[in-house]
């Protein structure tokens, strides 16, 4: 079932390589359930809030494959959000035609037909084509992206756990870190609930405290989601050092002078940053403006894999790591699986979002031992699950 028709057309001066772009289009996706993913852990399953966990925000109901076609082969990436594919649709397709994918440093300056050249949904549909094009580049040359990208330097890499989707408070979170540090995981991240925040800093300190004793030796990272005022910030910054954390992010949003004042008031707390600054600009201005002390990156939101290893170098040039967020967990383990462990420790595992966006591959990533493997064959990922009728590689135009 095709769910929009993005423009194709002759090609201009182009050549006959399997890599030129011939057509782009999009296909509806079946819809993330929006709640918690089958078979989890029971221990993660029986700490997780109210309402169960998952996104069930509108862009999941209503999302797309964007493929991006070659010559007897296309490029794939997924999924976007309808804003996001319209996007694509209205200013950029009709440049990509004769848009060489084996080329990423030409594709920033494809004609663009549109006014949409800034901001996140702007950022992802840029993002969104420019993995399309590892992708096709990828399948066209037989080799892996890792590969493209320079080589793989690991054929696995550590992730850690994001425990976004539990309650901190419940009962069952103690035995939820636990499993996570059994389990083999680089480390666990808990969030920080408003309630929590507004009850005080000796009840983030009571709440949080049995967790980190749960997680032994593995490292402990927090996330506030920018809920906190800077006075509020201030006050938690003595308790998360004493939980020595490995870092926190947004306990305020990145950048502002809450920031600032957090960054100038110490305590030894590392602050990491960076998935949500989408514009280059804001990236350059974070990064080099000691801003943070963690890097994180997405290479859905960021535009792209080039523009991730770029700003991934810079970051460890300035003596930071790099940890790539997890919205596009397979482009975030190949910018993994092309750096040493220096520059990217480990990756994102969201413990009860992950499962879910994995459900739209044939076969869907997982981890092993606290490990995910990093792909050695051509392709970004594994093929996707379309409307019946249809094949990931054998698409044909509306």
């Amino acid at each position: 079932m095709t769910a929009l028709t993005l423009p194709t057309g002759p090609l201009q001066g182009a050549g006959s390589a399997a890599t030129v772009i011939r057509a782009v289009r999009a296909w509806q996706l079946a819809p993330q359930p929006a709640g918690l993913p089958q078979n989890l852990p029971e221990p993660i399953a029986a700490a997780a809030g109210e309402p169960p966990a998952g996104p069930a925000w509108a862009e999941h109901r209503r999302r797309f494959a964007v493929e991006v076609v070659g010559d007897g082969t296309s490029g794939w990436q997924a999924p976007v959000s309808e804003p996001v594919a319209q996007i694509i649709a209205d200013d950029v397709a009709q440049g990509l035609i004769g848009h060489d994918a084996a080329a990423p440093r030409r594709l920033a300056y494809r004609k663009k037909t549109g006014r949409h050249h800034s901001g996140p949904h702007a950022r992802q549909a840029a993002s969104a084509i420019e993995l399309a094009c590892w992708d096709l580049a990828s399948r066209a040359a037989g080799v892996s992206v890792t590969g493209l990208l320079g080589g793989t330097i690991r054929t696995s890499v550590p992730a850690y756990a994001t425990a976004l989707g539990l309650d901190p408070s419940h009962p069952a979170a103690p035995a939820a870190a636990a499993w996570i540090a059994e389990a083999g995981f680089w480390g666990q991240k808990w969030p920080l609930p408003k309630p929590l925040i507004l009850a005080g800093p000796k009840a983030v300190a009571k709440t949080l405290g049995p967790l980190r004793e749960a997680a032994g030796d593995g490292r402990f990272m927090v996330d506030a989601l920018g809920r906190c005022r800077a006075d509020q910030a201030i006050g938690l910054l003595p308790v998360l050092a004493d939980l020595d954390i490995a870092f926190v992010e947004d306990l305020v949003p990145p950048g502002t002078w809450a920031w600032h004042r957090l960054r100038s008031a110490g305590a030894g707390v590392a602050f990491a940053a960076g998935e949500h600054a989408v514009d280059e600009a804001e990236q350059l201005r974070l990064l080099t403006g000691d801003a943070v002390d963690v890097w994180q990156v997405d290479p859905g939101w960021s535009g792209g894999l080039t523009r991730s290893l770029h700003t991934t170098e810079l970051a460890a040039d300035l003596g930071m790591a790099t940890f790539p967020h997890g919205d596009r967990l397979c482009a975030a383990v190949a910018l993994a699986g092309t750096c040493c462990r220096d520059k990217i420790p480990a990756v994102e595992w969201h413990l009860t979002v992950e499962p879910l966006r994995q459900e739209i591959f044939s076969a869907p990533l997982q981890v092993q031992d606290g490990l995910l493997p990093v792909r050695t064959v051509p392709g970004l990922a594994e093929a996707l699950k379309l409307p019946a009728g249809t094949s990931a590689m054998e698409v044909t135009g509306p």
